[in-house]
């Protein structure tokens, strides 16, 4: 594994301390009756959407799945209009319209494609197909969670996107559950990767997915052996989400040792531990780039709460291409 350059690193700290501290002022705001609405919280898993987001240039299309406060905003999608679109304000990123589950970005190439979770991969594979009619060099990054790769869509996308050797990126986060269901017992399979031996694909998992330089170094390897015209590939990470499925489920159903343990290998500390014991980094250096963090957060909070309401007649507007 190459050893990323410390700046990039730093960079990579921002995003997750920024994207940790967006959702713990989520759930705050939803436990204490301000914010109403279905959040996703991506608390445990952000080095995957920090460190990935990094390898795919402009051109790229990423469809994050419905954890990824960390995707956006390495994506460079504003945090006002990120903030404003979860809390279905006019000044979101689709005024309002899509909300967290359903966040569209046109200009950064960036598409949630809904909150029927596994239905989405076959509108990533459609990209996929439009990129390699169009003759580009880019691709399409596809993220999702480990149980809608049971959904008979992901088969039919992967199917046709290996048939037609389509430039299509999977990346899967392994947190292990499905809501409340567990993905070992539903499967009787510990990796999802394995899917891809089906379709006769490389598949290849991650096991230390909270380590931003292993989820950087391996997305590198797979988005070039995807761009370079070889077909599809399915890269996992394990993970593990620390709350439940959304803010309204505690997660109480977690095995308590097996929380114990990957809570010990939260990508935040341990990326902290990196910089300061291996890279020298002053403390003080992190705590700056805390508070500048914490600065941005709380204009964006302010921008967003202050901001109206999307209005009903948004829902009318968009539907047909030029409306």
């Amino acid at each position: 594994m190459s050893e990323l350059e410390t700046s990039l690193l730093l960079e990579f700290y921002k995003n997750i301390y920024t994207a940790r501290r967006l959702d713990e002022g989520i759930w705050d705001y939803y436990t204490s009756g301000k914010l109403e609405g279905m959040q996703h919280l991506g608390i445990g898993e952000e080095a995957i959407g920090t460190a990935s987001m990094k390898v795919f240039n402009n051109g790229d299309i990423v469809t994050p799945h419905h954890r990824s406060h960390a995707h956006l905003i390495a994506r460079g999608i504003d945090l006002k209009k990120l903030l404003s679109e979860s809390l279905l304000k006019k000044t979101g990123a689709t005024m309002g319209k899509g909300g967290e589950p359903h966040f569209v970005d046109i200009a950064s190439n960036c598409y949630i494609l809904g909150g029927t979770l596994g239905m989405c991969f076959t509108v990533s594979m459609g990209m996929a197909y439009e990129l390699k009619r169009k003759g580009t060099n880019n691709i399409v990054a596809a993220y999702t969670g480990e149980s809608a790769t049971n959904e008979g869509a992901f088969h039919e996308a992967m199917n046709m996107a290996t048939a037609m050797k389509l430039p299509l990126l999977l990346i899967i986060h392994n947190n292990s559950f499905g809501i409340s269901g567990n993905i070992r017992k539903m499967t009787g399979m510990q990796h999802m990767s394995t899917r891809a031996m089906g379709y006769g694909i490389p598949g290849v998992t991650i096991q230390d997915g909270n380590d931003v330089e292993a989820v950087y170094n391996a997305t590198t390897e797979a988005a070039k052996y995807v761009r370079e015209g070889n077909g599809p590939m399915i890269l996992e990470f394990m993970t593990w989400r620390k709350m439940g499925h959304t803010v309204a489920d505690p997660g109480e159903y977690k095995d308590k040792a097996e929380q114990a343990e990957w809570l010990k290998k939260d990508p935040l500390d341990m990326l902290f531990k990196k910089l300061v014991e291996l890279r020298n980094v002053p403390e003080a250096e992190l705590t700056v780039i805390r508070e500048k963090a914490d600065a941005e957060l709380a204009d964006a909070w302010q921008f967003a709460l202050n901001a109206p309401y999307a209005e009903a007649e948004i829902l009318y507007k968009h539907i047909y291409a030029g409306s």
